[in-house]
């Protein structure tokens, strides 16, 4: 099980040449809360930002991300248009606010964690504000089913969650 905040800002790495080819800026999830792939940054005069599918990922370690090649870069297909990012896109997850179907609110979005080799959303680190998380930590957020990604909140099942201290 990763961090999503593990992920971003490693290095993607070319696995025959050591070419680093960009660097990770996000992970993209598709409605079904299934690990879409990765955006990246590519360094240049313009930076300009791509995506590479999940099954295209050699591995993702703990200091890089590794390709077997530079094809497997590519241009975001038209479906990503419905995925959601941790930090980036209109509805990105960072900072959005969990709340019960019971209407009980439990915080609001920091981190995600996947597990990469299924490519499921497995949980989710909430944070109750500053000074909740000073005094008593963050919060993670386990469920059996995926939450449902509202406009302006995301909904948690009362049934098949689990909220222990991270």
């Amino acid at each position: 099980m990763r961090k999503s905040q593990e992920v971003i800002g490693l290095s993607i790495i070319h696995r025959y040449t050591g070419k680093q080819l960009g660097t990770v800026s996000d992970v993209l999830f598709d409605s079904a809360n299934v690990w879409q792939g990765i955006l990246l940054e590519q360094g240049g005069l313009f930076k300009r930002r791509k995506f590479i599918p999940a099954k295209r990922l050699c591995s993702v370690g703990m200091d890089a991300v590794v390709v077997e090649s530079e094809a497997d870069i590519q241009d975001l297909p038209k479906e990503a248009e419905s995925w959601i990012g941790l930090c980036s896109g209109e509805k990105k997850l960072k900072g959005r606010t969990i709340m019960l179907s019971n209407g009980r609110e439990l915080g609001m979005v920091e981190n995600v964690y996947f597990q990469e080799e299924v490519g499921t959303l497995v949980g989710y680190e909430v944070s109750e504000g500053l000074l909740a998380d000073l005094r008593q930590g963050r919060k993670v957020l386990r469920c059996a089913q995926p939450l449902v990604w509202g406009g302006d909140v995301l909904i948690a099942p009362l049934d098949g969650i689990r909220i222990k201290e991270s």
